[in-house]
């Protein structure tokens, strides 16, 4: 991993490093160590502990006695993932804001390189790092898709490029088989905070956050750094593998019980024609990404299939009970 000396900022500039962590023992030490690392050393690292059962607090609370730069604070109730990942973001104080996990590992100059980044583009809104998978020990896995050039300087060109990547594994038939996590990777970027802050952040659905990042690139452009700065550590206990049922999904989002009706696909639709609408400044670019919208959804038909089977899914979901009723979306 990248090492670098740590050296000062000439402009002061804060940053806020948001951590939502639940039970997160195993490796949130290690997550705090790296940030702490940083060799832009004006952070602050905000870390919400949401309901931990383990000795999550405990660590938390010895190091944040041993820096003034982190601060600690435990929920009185589970918020859920979308709510403490949110909480977070509000809670920061500084012109430019990271999320961190707290089972990723960042190099030492992850931060600096980033704001270098975003210095060099004043129109983009967020920067990132080529990425790569590590297991629970650190040892490297693969590395994740990059080179996503999202860059462009209309929106509706930015979020087209987004869409097409998506519609390139469908054809082909990439799924399960490439390392498509790389897609997601720009929502652990370094993002400009008043950007941020004109989004709904990450919404209670499930896959919100690829709307979070849409939301982004309707705001500006991003900027990907060609290095590997980032670790995604895949591990028997990560949240993802954790919550693989539709339900228990939906409630590690919310940190509520679900309800008898699912309807994160058409949450998400709805979600992107209203940040359509809304986000981009001009009329003309506001009717091109509405347009972009409804045309991925014709261009990637297992979008529009899954409208579909979400509808058919949650009306034999209205007729069974129990355990049956859980096994629903499952099966579709």
């Amino acid at each position: 991993m990248t090492n670098r000396t740590m050296t000062p900022d000439p402009g002061g500039r804060l940053v806020s490093i948001g951590l939502p962590v639940y039970n997160g023992a195993d490796y949130v030490a290690e997550a705090i160590d790296c940030l702490r690392r940083q060799t832009h050393g004006n952070i602050e690292i905000i870390i919400s502990d949401n309901c931990s059962t383990d000795d999550t607090p405990a660590i938390c609370e010895q190091v944040a006695r041993q820096d003034p730069r982190i601060r600690y604070s435990r929920t009185d109730r589970n918020l859920g993932a979308a709510g403490n990942f949110n909480r977070v973001a509000r809670l920061a104080r500084g012109p430019f804001f990271a999320w961190a996990n707290h089972d990723d590992r960042w190099a030492d100059s992850y931060i600096e390189q980033c704001l270098e980044a975003l210095d060099d583009r004043r129109d983009a809104v967020l920067a990132y790092a080529r990425s790569e998978k590590i297991d629970e020990t650190g040892r490297t896995l693969l590395s994740l898709n990059a080179n996503l050039r999202l860059g462009a300087e209309r929106p509706s060109d930015r979020l087209r490029r987004y869409h097409d990547h998506f519609i390139a594994v469908d054809r082909r038939r990439g799924w399960g088989r490439e390392p498509i996590e790389g897609f997601w990777i720009p929502v652990y970027g370094l993002v400009r905070t008043e950007a941020l802050m004109r989004t709904p952040l990450i919404r209670d659905f499930i896959s919100s956050d690829t709307v979070l990042i849409e939301d982004l690139l309707l705001l500006g452009a991003f900027v990907e750094i060609d290095e590997v700065l980032f670790y995604k550590r895949d591990h028997q206990d990560r949240s993802m593998r954790d919550s693989e049922s539709y339900d228990a999904r939906a409630e590690w989002f919310t940190g509520r019980a679900p309800s008898r009706l699912l309807l994160p696909r058409w949450r998400m639709i709805a979600a992107r024609l209203g940040s359509a609408a809304r986000l981009p400044q001009s009329t003309g670019q506001k009717l091109a990404c509405l347009a972009e919208v409804l045309s991925f959804y014709v261009r990637r038909r297992s979008e529009t299939n899954a409208l579909v089977k979400e509808i058919l899914a949650n009306a034999e979901r209205l007729l069974r009970r129990g355990d049956q009723n859980a096994r629903v979306f499952e099966k579709w």
